[in-house]
């Protein structure tokens, strides 16, 4: 159960690398729409090890929100193209749907790192029979 996340972000970047021959974007517009798909993924991943690790692991759960979460984050980028609401000047201009979408997968990714981290240190310190009183680490006799 716990390689299932790690299998499949591998089997996503495979399919998605397999298929980029295929697609006839351009590298930009595809780059734009493989970046924001990938960072949606890659936020589903740690989410699922998130949840194995405080025992909540549901895979119907994960491989649904893996594609919808990659389906939803490049829709919101399609969407502000298309309805004009981009930023920037010239060439470089940026959707700011894909924008708002970076913001907010990039603090979900961190809020589950965050979390991710709490969890293993909790678990370190149950192991060694540590407890903790506040920032300070106490032995349990």
């Amino acid at each position: 159960m716990f390689l299932l996340p790690f299998v499949a972000l591998a089997l996503g970047f495979g399919l998605f690398w397999g298929l980029a021959g295929e697609i006839s974007f351009t590298s930009e517009t595809f780059a734009r729409y493989a970046a924001i798909a990938l960072l949606a993924g890659f936020d589903t991943v740690l989410g699922g090890v998130r949840a194995w690790l405080a025992d909540q692991f549901d895979d119907t759960i994960f491989i649904s929100g893996f594609f919808l979460n990659a389906l939803l984050a490049v829709g919101l980028v399609v969407l502000g193209e298309r309805l004009g609401l981009e930023a920037g000047f010239g060439d470089g201009r940026i959707s700011m749907m894909m924008i708002g979408a970076v913001v907010l997968f990039s603090g979900r990714i961190l809020n589950n790192l965050a979390a991710l981290r709490r969890i293993v240190i909790e678990r370190l310190r149950a192991r060694r029979g540590l407890g903790t009183v506040g920032a300070m680490p106490l032995r349990s006799e």
